[in-house]
Formats: C-alpha cells, sequence, structure tokens
C-alpha cells in the first residue's frame, strides 16, 4: 500500500513506541502501586495506548494536502487556536508543581503548548511560504509576525512555563533562519528580540516581582546541587546524578533501579533518562538518540532537498522541536543547564506530547512522500 511504502520512520516511530513502554513500566510501577494505588501495568498500558493513537494520527497527517495549511483562512484559525488555548490556560487551567499548565477535558487532562508547538511550526511555514514576496520586499509582514510569536510566547511564560515558551521561541526562529532571509535581516531581527526581551525583563522587575521568585531562582541549584543550601531544591537532581553514575555503560539491569523506589517522583515522567541510564547505561541512552537521530535525519532531508518551501520549513521545524526538546531535558537532568520541566520525547509517560510529536513525524512523512513525487517525476513545486 501507498500508505505504508515510507517504512522506516513508522518502523522507527513503533520500535520507539516499544521501547518507551517498557521503560515506563519499569521506571512507573512503585509509584502506580505505592502512591496512586492502581495496578502496577497502569502508566505502561496508558502509554502503549498513546503511542497506538499516535501510529494512526500520523498515518492520517501524513495524507493531508499541504495546500490546506497554505489558505488565509486556515492560517487564521491556526493563530486563533493557539492564542484561545493559551488565554484558557491562564483562565481555566489546572494548578500543578506551582505553574498552570493543563487543561480538564470532560476528565482528561491536556497540556495545550504540546500542540501550540505543532501550531506554531505550521503558522510559521505557511507565512513565510504565502507571504514570502512581500517579506522580500518589506519589514512589515516581518514585524507582523514577531509581534504574533511574541504574544503566543509571552502568554506561555505567563503560565509560567519558561522551558516551552524557550522552546516555541528556537522553533520559529530555527524556520526564520532557514526561509531565505538575507543575514542583514536576520541580524536586524536579532538585535530587535534582544531588545524586547530585555524591555520584558525589566518591566517583570519592577511591576510583577513574583516572577522572580524563589521557586524559578531554585533552578539554578543545579550550579551547586550538593550544597547544604540546596539541600532541598537540588533533590531531585542528586538523585537523578545517583542514577546516572550508577548505570556505568550497560547499566545494572532491566527493572532492578534503585532511585526509582521513591527517591525519584514521579520517575516516569521528565527523569526518566536517570532510570534508562541506571537500569540500562549509557547504551540505553545511545540507542534512544539513535532513534531520534533517524528522525531529525529524515527531516533535514527535506529540509535539503524538498523542493517545496512549505514543506522543507515544516521539516526544519520538526527537527528543531525535537532536537531543542531532547537537549533541554536532557541537559537538565544531567546538571548542563536548569531544569525546565520538559518531558522528553517520546520517552517520558504522557499523551499529549506523543500525540503532537506523532502530528509532526505525520508532517515529516507527507513531506518525504511528496518529495519523492516531484524529484521521480522532475516536478519543481515551490509551494
Amino acid at each position: 500500500m501507498q500508505l505504508f511504502k515510507n517504512k522506516t520512520l513508522l518502523i522507527c516511530y513503533s520500535l520507539l513506541g516499544l521501547y518507551s513502554v517498557v521503560l515506563v513500566y519499569s521506571a512507573s510501577f512503585q509509584t502506580a502501586l505505592v502512591r496512586y494505588e492502581v495496578s502496577a501495568h497502569y502508566f505502561a498500558v496508558r502509554q502503549f495506548m498513546f503511542f497506538a493513537a499516535g501510529f494512526f494520527l500520523l498515518l492520517f497527517i501524513s495524507r493531508f494536502n499541504r495546500k490546506i495549511f497554505l489558505h488565509e483562512r486556515t492560517m487564521k484559525w491556526m493563530y486563533g487556536i493557539a492564542f484561545f488555548m493559551l488565554l484558557s490556560v491562564l483562565l481555566l487551567g489546572v494548578t500543578a508543581n506551582s505553574a498552570q499548565r493543563w487543561l480538564n477535558l470532560f476528565g482528561l487532562m491536556f497540556q495545550p503548548t504540546e500542540l501550540i508547538k505543532l501550531l506554531v511550526i505550521l503558522f510559521t511555514a505557511a507565512y513565510f511560504t504565502r507571504f514570502s514576496t512581500q517579506i522580500e520586499k518589506s519589514d512589515r509582514p516581518l514585524m507582523f509576525y514577531l509581534f504574533l510569536l511574541l504574544m503566543l510566547v509571552a502568554l506561555i511564560t505567563l503560565q509560567p512555563d519558561l522551558g516551552t515558551a524557550a522552546i516555541v521561541f528556537v522553533i520559529a526562529m530555527s524556520q526564520l533562519i532557514v526561509s531565505g532571509l538575507s543575514l542583514k535581516r536576520i541580524f536586524k531581527v536579532a538585535l530587535f528580540l534582544a531588545g524586547v526581551t530585555a524591555a520584558a525583563l525589566l518591566f517583570a522587575y519592577a511591576f510583577h516581582p513574583d516572577f522572580f521568585s524563589s521557586t524559578k531562582m531554585d533552578r539554578f541549584s543545579y550550579l551547586a546541587p550538593f550544597d547544604q543550601e540546596n539541600q532541598n531544591a537540588a533533590y531531585q537532581l542528586r538523585n537523578g546524578y545517583y542514577a546516572i553514575g550508577s548505570g556505568g555503560f550497560w547499566g545494572s539491569g532491566f527493572g532492578s533501579s534503585i532511585q526509582k523506589l521513591g527517591y525519584l517522583p514521579e520517575a516516569h515522567t521528565d527523569f526518566i533518562m536517570t532510570i534508562v541510564s541506571e537500569e540500562l547505561g549509557a547504551f540505553g541512552l545511545l540507542l534512544y538518540l539513535l532513534f531520534i537521530f533517524i528522525f531529525i535525519k529524515k527531516a533535514f532531508s527535506i529540509l535539503f532537498f524538498s523542493p517545496s518551501t512549505f514543506d522543507g520549513l515544516v521539516a526544519c521545524g520538526v527537527a528543531s522541536w525535537l532536537a531543542i526538546q531532547v537537549f533541554f531535558n536532557l541537559g537538565g537532568v544531567s546538571g548542563i543547564i536548569p531544569l525546565t520541566g520538559v518531558p522528553l520525547p517520546f520517552m517520558s509517560y504522557g499523551g499529549s506530547s506523543i500525540l503532537a510529536l506523532a502530528c509532526g513525524l505525520g508532517l515529516v512523512l507527507a513531506g518525504e512522500r511528496r518529495m519523492k513525487k516531484q524529484l521521480e517525476e522532475g516536478g519543481n513545486d515551490a509551494l
């Protein structure tokens, strides 16, 4: 079937899904039994359901005609949905761990910021494809795009969710850089954004001092996690270090983690890679990174070889999404950067992240299919 012609991405998604389900089970069964008093398989079964739903969603998205996204009405709807969801989180969202990031939809917890990343990728690709001529001639459409982007970033920051705000911003900037803008205009954009950031920080310091609360400053405990004054703030980070350090290259064996036995709260979410490192060692981490590398390589092949501007920009966005989110998560749990609370793509437990990322891979699969068809037929569809 044509639907399954591009097998590599689908096979990698399926194998990574099985890998994730097994590791979520190992990391979560203690939490499921003791903290939530449910079946030991509870989180693993749900993770499997998320990946299964994501597989069909990936196939469904891969059949979309890209011209749908280039309609001005569709672009307005995409941005409107993103803005409305973020506003709804601020007004009606559920608070957890000092952040208001969730919506309760008929009993199901949904994190809109995961979908926002996908919508920003699509909106940015459509905007720079549809209005490329106008952007080349004038700075006004470029400034208007930056205004729209900063509105979304500001709403995410107010949740507060600085990690996701940074990811959304980096994704959009990566697409902007490869969109064809001259270096001079990219430099002007960088200066403008630096000025906006400085002004925003000064405004927050003057009128919203809670923005620099001790809770946020605790994120910098990673600089000295073993100091006495950081005993509480760096508790989870220290236990993550113990897990990583005890794993070596091959690990201590599947299911044999000590840190998941109450020392690492919610070990199956943001800190799951510390459990992987403890049980499967550096080998387990490298295996995961191999899957991510294959996804990013697929996306970059579209960026460099597809005749379609839209497909190339979407592929760039998805590749940036995967790369920056992996870096933020692994960098945080290993102490390279402050903890941001972002999930590890296709590994941390959670449906919002898996389903949104599956849609992103569906767009990559669609771009790959169209690219191969155009190159075989000798076409040059610039859209």
